[in-house]
């Protein structure tokens, strides 16, 4: 009898996600989860000029029509547009594959949450179930961003971070939608 290796490995896989949650949630919990959270919309994935060139961002913004760029790598800017697309590539990238990966092994992806900016680096976690467990993976907020576009789940920003981080709507004068670039 013929065993895929990957098969063979699920029941691992499983163990190491569920160990991993219940060590880290907690922790997370405790440390991180003060404050007021908000729910804020992808208002679109744009090229703002820079001294070296174009650079992509993700404008974000609450209900109070508040926004704040996040600075993300062209090869992430490109699946996030692509997910706000609803485009499906002939073989799947790398945001795909993840989430079709937590699929196979049961879980969900129930929201991402931006919770922290230091030195002008952002911080955001994945929030996960799977077979009753919930835990919180931390990931760089473009990968969160794109995940959570695929999965339909809601993406959260601390009210801190998004005061901190907005900007105003003459910063946004010279931005390009990244999809008049291409």
């Amino acid at each position: 009898m013929f065993y895929h290796p990957c098969s063979i490995l699920l029941p691992y896989i499983k163990f190491f996600y569920v160990a991993i949650g219940k060590l880290i949630t907690p922790l997370i919990n405790n440390t991180v989860m003060n404050g007021t959270i908000l729910q804020v919309a992808i208002k679109g994935v744009y090229l703002i000029g820079k001294s070296r060139g174009p650079v992509p961002i993700v404008l974000l913004e609450d209900d109070a029509k508040r926004i704040m760029p996040i600075y993300v790598g062209l090869s992430e800017a490109i699946s996030i547009n692509a997910a706000l697309n609803h485009e499906i590539p002939p073989r799947p990238m790398t945001h795909d594959l993840f989430v079709s990966l937590l699929e196979r092994l049961g879980s969900r992806i129930d929201s991402i949450l931006i919770d922290e900016l230091n030195e002008g680096v952002y911080y955001a976690r994945l929030s996960v179930s799977m077979d009753g467990t919930h835990f919180e993976l931390d990931a760089r907020p473009s990968d969160c961003i794109a995940i959570a576009l695929r999965c339909g789940a809601p993406i959260h920003v601390r009210e801190s971070i998004l005061s901190e981080a907005i900007i105003n709507k003459e910063e946004l004068e010279n931005i390009l939608t990244i999809d008049s670039y291409f």
